[in-house]
């Protein structure tokens, strides 16, 4: 039986992976056309593994406004935390994003009334002060984009990443809420078909059509069924108790990500980052064992 920490670890690293890959998808077919293919891919693939294993959710029960959130909530933060980085600077932008654990965690000790052990206490402020560091030391890749005039509106970029860091605690606490009565694989599946709904609705609103080359398809593929994996691991590890800790230890995604650049881009690690790689991974240690 794994625990709420070993779930979360899975879910960060492919999470993680998944967004290394999506700064390639972005940057060659837009932010919008690369969250599309990401979700078609990964809905398509749960389709044939529901079909093919468990079967399809009963629509008596079905839990639709949880459902419905947590669908919008996960495409209005990707596309915000796209935006964001997008503007810059990436130092400001990471940071606040990765701080959506602590929205989860108050949100839980709020409705049970009852905070975490001390041990478990420590570890989520460890693991949550590594990753705004790596976040905040990791070098900024400017883009074509960051570039605009606009670019330099701070209190907006702020905002906007204020906005997808919300979003992210919103669709977190709904998707581990849904999956206690349809379970993780039924929620992440209705959560897509929610979420793509909703991004076809958005392209409909700006008058664009979809523009996603073939060649594109098998990297968007492989991005869309990490994402998928991440979140499954995230919302079986929230089934029953320890549902901050594995929020927490999967919002260390960003630490995977940077680990990723440097072992593949060669990118350079400054020793902040690396102090706050070894705090992320000693906290998620101390919570895969205590969660």
């Amino acid at each position: 039986m794994l625990t709420p920490g070993t779930y979360g670890g899975i879910s960060a690293v492919c999470l993680g992976t998944a967004d290394f890959m999506g700064r390639f998808s972005s940057q060659k077919i837009d932010h919008h056309n690369a969250l599309l293919g990401m979700l078609i891919a990964g809905s398509l693939a749960m389709t044939v593994w529901l079909a093919t294993t468990v079967g399809f959710p009963s629509l008596q029960g079905l839990s639709i406004g949880l459902i419905l959130i947590n669908g919008i909530s996960t495409t209005v933060m990707t596309l915000l935390l796209y935006l964001g980085l997008a503007r810059g600077p990436v130092s400001v932008v990471a940071p606040i994003v990765a701080a959506h654990p602590v929205l989860v965690v108050v949100y839980y000790a709020v409705l049970n009334t009852v905070l975490p052990p001390n041990l478990q206490l420590v570890a989520i402020a460890v693991t949550i002060a590594g990753t705004l560091l790596v976040a905040w030391k990791a070098p900024e890749t400017p883009s074509d984009l960051a570039k605009a005039p606009v670019a330099n509106a701070l209190s907006t970029t702020i905002l906007i990443a204020t906005g997808s860091s919300c979003a992210y605690a919103v669709l977190i606490i709904a998707g581990q809420a849904a999956a206690e009565h349809h379970g993780q694989f039924h929620t992440l599946w209705l959560g897509r078909l929610v979420s793509l709904s909703f991004l076809l609705l958005l392209f409909l609103a700006r008058r664009r059509a979809p523009n996603i080359p073939y060649k594109w398809w098998p990297f968007l593929t492989m991005q869309g069924l990490l994402d998928a994996g991440g979140y499954i691991a995230l919302f079986a590890g929230g089934i029953g108790s320890g549902k901050e800790i594995v929020t927490v230890v999967a919002g260390t995604f960003g630490a995977v990500t940077v680990l990723l650049a440097w072992v593949i881009l060669r990118e350079k690690i400054a020793r902040l980052q690396w102090l706050g790689i070894i705090l992320v991974f000693a906290g998620v240690m101390v919570l895969s064992g205590n969660g």
